[in-house]
């Protein structure tokens, strides 16, 4: 009869690949700026974003309305985000602007890759809603 010898089993070793750097990626402001507002009107509580009488002109001849109220600063793939914003009558405030600032943050993070390391949202108005 012949006898059956056990091997050692030897676990393969995991090479990684490397990666490849193919070229600079950049994403403008002004794409942050339109993901900021889809988010932004996404989120319930929110009437209006608000900007300054030369900041509305400017915006409105650009075509740039979903950016109205919303200034981005993206450096080292870091993003600083400012909002002012009208919030509709009879939400809590506290928890429109957490809402805002999760939002923002999560669309942001998942569409650029770009870290969110900051989000002041300014509540420069409240809104009553229309009478219908």
């Amino acid at each position: 009869m012949s006898e059956i010898i056990p091997k050692e089993y030897i676990e393969p070793e995991y090479i990684e690949p490397q990666a490849v750097q193919m070229g600079a990626i950049h994403i403008s402001n002004d794409v942050v700026s339109k993901i900021v507002g889809i988010a932004a009107q996404a989120t319930s509580g929110i009437s209006s974003m608000s900007v300054g009488l030369t900041e509305g002109i400017a915006k409105s001849i650009s075509g740039k309305s979903l950016q109205k109220g919303i200034d981005v600063d993206v450096k080292d793939d870091q993003a600083s985000i400012q909002l002012r914003i009208n919030v509709q009558y009879g939400f809590k405030m506290h928890q429109v602007c957490k809402e805002l600032q999760h939002n923002v943050q999560q669309a942001v993070e998942q569409m650029t890759g770009i870290l969110v390391n900051e989000i002041k949202v300014h509540v420069v108005g409240v809104s009553m809603q229309e009478q219908v």
